[in-house]
């Protein structure tokens, strides 16, 4: 009896395995996406210090030398991402754009 247990564990992986499995297939799937668009958002006369074609060629390189860093480092700038629109990041934005006026006479009584 524990043989056959010890049979179905070893040919039926756990809950936890699969999971790790389709995280790490999701995070290649999204990482190989995520360079996809990079590329796409580069013009195609984009000189050498363009903004987009300096984050693809990064992101290319990184692919190249350690593409686990690359899902990493993308899966960091998601959570940021995400992070940054839960927050309402943007309420700074409009405060920054108000400094340079003066306040009205009456505001300020």
């Amino acid at each position: 009896m524990l043989e056959d247990m010890a049979h179905r564990a070893a040919s039926h992986p756990s809950h936890a395995d699969l999971l790790d499995y389709f995280r790490a297939v999701w995070s290649k799937v999204s990482a190989e996406r995520q360079l996809r668009e990079s590329l796409e958002k580069v013009p195609k006369n984009a000189g050498p210090l363009n903004s987009s074609s300096l984050v693809h060629r990064s992101l290319a390189l990184m692919r190249e030398v350690s593409p686990a860093y690359l899902e990493h480092f993308l899966a960091y700038v998601d959570t940021l991402a995400w992070m940054e629109e839960m927050t309402g990041a943007s309420a700074p934005a409009a405060k920054e754009a108000t400094r340079g006026r003066k306040p009205a006479r009456g505001a300020a009584r």
